[in-house]
């Protein structure tokens, strides 16, 4: 029993005692685009791992991974030092595997935005949100790869949608891969009980329907792709327009493009009054 975690030492002790691994530093569970390229050059701190799921706090900072190269028949292994240039990344998440390889899907809880900004690190280009029935979109916005608008509503049942507002309605949550991820600006307070039993309820409610609805989906345009010897239930995989959602400009990219668009105004604004001057 979980009785207050007040240091490491302890949070290992709590780990080891439910049969859960830890690792004090470990890399972020998912890599590439879309939100996890802000963090994928993070590390995460204090990790808790189990039967398909683990959790931490992604920040900033420099960590030590393998480079793995391929030349002739030779294999090259290096030893690379990856320092992040988001300092500002601060991010609890808890990842859950899921059966198979899904579209990349993106839930902005409503509840944690900053007044009218979301909350996400990278958030997706606006024409691809997807409106759910019901008070869904109360709670969260959805995004979806354009032409994958199917998949989600097979992907999103009533009875997920209930369970993602019970249970993360304030947790911003992405389905990458085969992983369910559920995030949090500021990270989780692990020295807290009431952390830990959520982390239990999401698995066991959020984690296992989104397992039973997920396990035999299958994007059929991966299995009408010309030259494939094999399409059925074991096929297992997305294709490229579905992979990953398109992102938006980031914020500051938009605060660039008005800065310069002003110098712009004001730079003309000073030619007219100089040839006004001379003419």
């Amino acid at each position: 029993m979980l009785n207050g975690i007040e240091n490491i030492s302890q949070l290992l002790r709590f780990a080891s005692a439910n049969g859960w691994g830890y690792d004090a530093v470990a890399e972020p569970p998912a890599v590439g685009a879309g939100l996890w390229e802000r963090v994928s050059v993070g590390i995460v701190r204090d990790r808790v791992s189990g039967d398909g799921w683990e959790t931490g706090r992604i920040t900033g900072g420099t960590r030590q991974t393998q480079s793995v190269e391929q030349r002739g028949g030779w294999t090259i292994t290096r030893s690379v030092r990856i320092t992040s240039p988001e300092s500002s990344i601060d991010l609890g998440y808890l990842a859950i595997r899921l059966p198979r390889r899904l579209p990349h899907m993106i839930l902005d809880a409503k509840s944690n935005d900053r007044g009218p900004f979301s909350s996400l690190l990278n958030r997706p280009a606006a024409d691809q949100a997807l409106s759910l029935e019901g008070d869904f979109d109360s709670h969260f916005r959805l995004y979806v790869p354009s032409g994958y608008e199917r998949d989600a509503l097979y992907v999103f049942t009533p009875d997920l949608m209930a369970l993602l507002i019970d249970e993360s309605g304030d947790l911003d949550v992405e389905i990458r891969d085969d992983r369910l991820i559920v995030y949090k600006p500021g990270g989780f307070a692990f020295e807290r009980v009431a952390t830990w039993e959520r982390f239990e309820r999401i698995r066991q409610t959020v984690g296992e329907k989104a397992w039973s609805q997920t396990d035999m989906y299958l994007d059929e345009r991966v299995a009408a792709a010309p030259g494939l010897r094999f399409a059925g239930p074991a096929q297992n995989d997305v294709g490229a327009s579905g992979s990953r959602l398109r992102s938006r400009l980031p914020r500051m990219a938009w605060v660039g493009i008005g800065i310069a668009l002003a110098s712009l105004v004001f730079a003309a604004a000073i030619v007219w009054i100089v040839l006004s001057a001379v003419f």
